[in-house]
């Protein structure tokens, strides 16, 4: 097959879908040397996706257009068609929820999967930037019943499809996302790189985008829930760039003497430094209200870090019985899961280190190629 992927809206700093697309392509690599992938990227990011295959294929398309939402809508919609036409792409692959509408006019033969990583846009419509958000409901719709293919990555998400979008295709995929392999053997931070960031002493740790669906202010008023002798022992690190509506975390902080004192944010921290801080933690809090996974709390099993986060979503069914599960709408709760974690080191580590081995890029590739496979198929029978 001649496969085309879109990663034309992944940024430098790659968070979320950025993620998903680094460690999904890194397994494309080592699973498959038969089919040609051409991988439609912004022109100043080509060696951001750790491509060294010779049949993965980099199509820049001008960063200037991209980070303009009208221009990039514009390219979609008008020309991207016309160039997986002249490369007479088998497969497309959308991984962000939207896909190229007028291709069914333009190449009738090329099948189209779209990824689906949660239903946000529809189950916490509060938590997003308005206009983005009713855009985004339309884009869902109207890529459901287009594309020959609907591929998501939990079992939640697969259940949470169907309410609100009508499918061309109702047979959903699910391929659990991956754990970069040196969470496992990554050395804890020295006092040198905590150093780098403001950070001493023990601490807890956060890890992601400071938006409003990520609980960030539930997760500081637990924190400040906590008994004092434990908010003495450890500080709170929270870790991520800026995303919208954050003002809120800042103002909490700003506003209690204590929590200024106790609180570090570190902004955006690459891999190479967020690894080894994420070793060094002694507790990893992720307590979002909604995730469609949640890549970070496999990877603060992966660093053996004990790991509080929430129930219900998709972050209970990736958890397991390996982490330490909390409401996240009450702060009591969040407040004892994170004393737990804290006090009971030795409990979950094993389990979770196991369970955390269970999700691998490779295995995400394979269950991938399986439904590029499906949606060609489901494409030549329709």
């Amino acid at each position: 097959m001649r496969i085309a992927i879109d990663l034309t809206a992944t940024p430098k700093s790659k968070t979320g879908i950025g993620r998903y697309m680094l460690g999904l392509l890194k397994g494309l690599q080592e699973t498959d040397d038969t089919n040609e992938y051409y991988l439609f990227a912004q022109d100043d990011d080509l060696d951001g996706f750790g491509i060294y295959k010779d049949n993965f294929h980099f199509v820049p398309v001008r960063s200037s257009l991209m980070r303009k939402t009208y221009l990039r809508i514009v390219w979609e919609q008008m020309v991207f068609p016309f160039r997986l036409k002249k490369l007479k792409i088998d497969l497309l692959h959308c991984p962000n929820y939207t896909m190229p509408y007028t291709l069914r006019l333009v190449s009738p033969k090329t099948a189209v999967q779209g990824t689906f990583h949660d239903m946000t846009y529809f189950i916490h419509p509060e938590y997003l930037i308005g206009w983005k958000c009713r855009m985004f409901q339309r884009y869902i719709k109207k890529t459901a019943k287009r594309a020959d293919k609907i591929l998501t990555i939990s079992e939640n998400s697969k259940k949470d499809i169907p309410d609100f979008c009508d499918l061309r295709n109702p047979d959903i995929a699910v391929t659990y996302m991956g754990v970069k392999e040196a969470f496992f053997d990554s050395e804890p931070a020295t006092d040198e790189i905590l150093s780098k960031y403001g950070i001493e002493g023990e601490y807890m740790l956060y890890v992601g985008t400071l938006e409003p669906r990520k609980n960030i202010p539930g997760l500081i008023r637990g924190y400040k829930a906590l008994p004092k002798e434990i908010r003495d022992r450890y500080k709170l690190v929270i870790t991520g760039k800026k995303g919208w509506y954050y003002d809120e975390i800042f103002d909490l902080v700003s506003s209690d003497e204590e929590l200024k004192e106790r609180v570090i944010f570190t902004g955006f921290v690459d891999d190479q430094d967020m690894m080894p801080i994420m070793k060094r933690a002694k507790v990893f809090a992720y307590i979002s209200f909604y995730e469609g996974f949640g890549i970070p709390v496999i990877e603060g099993m992966a660093s053996s870090v004990p790991t509080v986060t929430s129930c219900g979503s998709s972050l209970e069914e990736v958890a397991g019985d390996c982490c330490y599960l909390c409401d996240p709408k009450d702060v009591q709760s969040i407040a004892s899961a994170l004393e737990a974690a804290s006090v009971n080191r030795d409990d979950t580590i094993e389990r979770a280190l196991l369970r955390a081995k269970g999700f691998s890029w490779k295995n995400c590739a394979e269950a991938t190629l399986r439904s590029y496979e499906d949606a060609v198929r489901f494409k030549r029978e329709a």
